[in-house]
């Protein structure tokens, strides 16, 4: 009795046990891996959505003769309107919790505020704030179109690109929804996103390096590879890099006219040194640890020569940073967030300020003062190794 009792009440719990009454079956939905935004013609958004293709349990030789994902087009008036277009082609609902890229072309970067362009990925409950951002030079659908190298898919190609050469090589700055969204909306406005291109070489191939200046949501310039290796330092991402040095007289090995170290730490700090109504001043100290990866055409056998190797490298890296603020000025681009500092230390001089920091940026100066100390060498060797 007591067992026929036991049943009839698992059997009464589990009839009132709730089910998934809202999910969606993996075949229902297409898994985007990355989004190019173009302007269309017409004046319409036009978007290329690259998205994963799964396996379907074929063959190997059948799985090898087909892509790992497939790019759908579609255009309409809004970038959400045209996103809702993908169904037509695809078969199924764009899903949008693994996203990796976003690649926005250029002109479409230079005529509309890029907030708005990307406001959907902002509010909709799917894309994380930890996607990829970059510009793309001319129109940004032909960058998915290409093939990648060594990833399944192109937009993981690029993703993987801009977060590696920002860390190791330091010629773009890495950045995604969320950086981006909050240097947009900071006092000063003004963002640097990684730039994409194509090479001229043959064939060409992908490239992503330098970066974009963002003012006021707009493109307004590109900034060259070697100058972010400048702006690194001067912001204090620098992670990982190579500095080289030329040589300045008859190289004693005639196949190297330039030495390299590679950069293992580096610190900054930037800090106001005066001000007054019609000039600023900063001082911008920086120190780095190095090790010698190659020589050419000095030696390092004695505390001497090493003291004489650091204030070459130390007038090396003074000269990037000056050749890079010089830039920046030019630009009157405060790429350093000097702007955005002055707010928060002193907000009612911003306040006052800031309606032309632009120009008074531009007439900032910078006294720079650099610090090296060499690691290692390499080698018990202190000098050119064919030597």
């Amino acid at each position: 009795m007591n067992r026929r009792i036991w049943t009839s009440f698992i059997l009464t719990a589990l009839l009132t046990l709730t089910g998934c009454w809202d999910r969606a079956e993996l075949p229902e939905k297409g898994f985007v891996m990355g989004i190019a935004i173009d302007k269309a013609d017409d004046g319409k958004v036009a978007i290329t959505t690259q998205i994963y293709r799964p396996s379907q349990g074929v063959s190997a030789g059948a799985r090898k003769a087909k892509t790992a994902y497939i790019n759908i087009s579609t255009v309409n008036q809004t970038l959400s309107r045209a996103i809702r277009d993908i169904p037509i082609i695809l078969g199924r609902k764009a899903q949008w919790s693994h996203i990796h890229l976003i690649v926005v072309g250029e002109q479409l970067a230079r005529e509309s505020h890029i907030l708005d362009t990307l406001e959907f990925f902002y509010r909709d409950h799917e894309p994380r704030l930890t996607v990829s951002v970059m510009i793309g030079q001319g129109k940004a659908e032909q960058y998915l179109k290409s093939q990648p190298l060594i990833e399944n898919t192109t937009s993981q190609q690029l993703f993987q690109s801009a977060e590696k050469v920002s860390t190791w090589g330091g010629k773009t700055l890495f950045a995604n929804l969320l950086t981006m969204g909050l240097q947009l909306e900071s006092e000063l406005g003004n963002a640097v996103i990684p730039y994409v291109y194509f090479s001229e070489d043959t064939p060409k191939v992908i490239k992503v390096s330098g970066v974009a200046l963002l003012r006021k949501g707009k493109l307004v310039g590109r900034m060259e590879p070697l100058l972010v290796e400048g702006l690194q330092m001067l912001t204090n991402d620098f992670e990982n890099g190579m500095l080289e040095i030329a040589c300045s007289g008859p190289s004693k090995n005639s196949r190297k006219k330039t030495e390299a170290v590679e950069v293992g730490t580096l610190k900054s700090t930037t800090k106001p040194v005066a001000f007054s109504e019609n000039s600023m001043r900063y001082r911008i100290s920086v120190s780095l640890d190095v090790s010698v990866v190659e020589l050419g055409c000095n030696e390092i056998k004695t505390i001497q020569d090493e003291r004489k190797f650091a204030s070459l490298l130390e007038e090396r890296v003074k000269e990037l940073l000056e050749e890079t603020l010089d830039w920046l000025q030019l630009k009157k681009f405060d790429a350093l967030g000097l702007g955005n500092r002055l707010y928060r230390t002193n907000p009612r001089l911003w306040k006052k300020w800031k309606s032309d920091w632009d120009d008074r940026f531009a007439r900032a100066k910078f006294d720079i003062v650099v610090k090296v100390r060499n690691n290692s060498s390499g080698t018990t060797i202190g000098k050119p190794v064919s030597k």
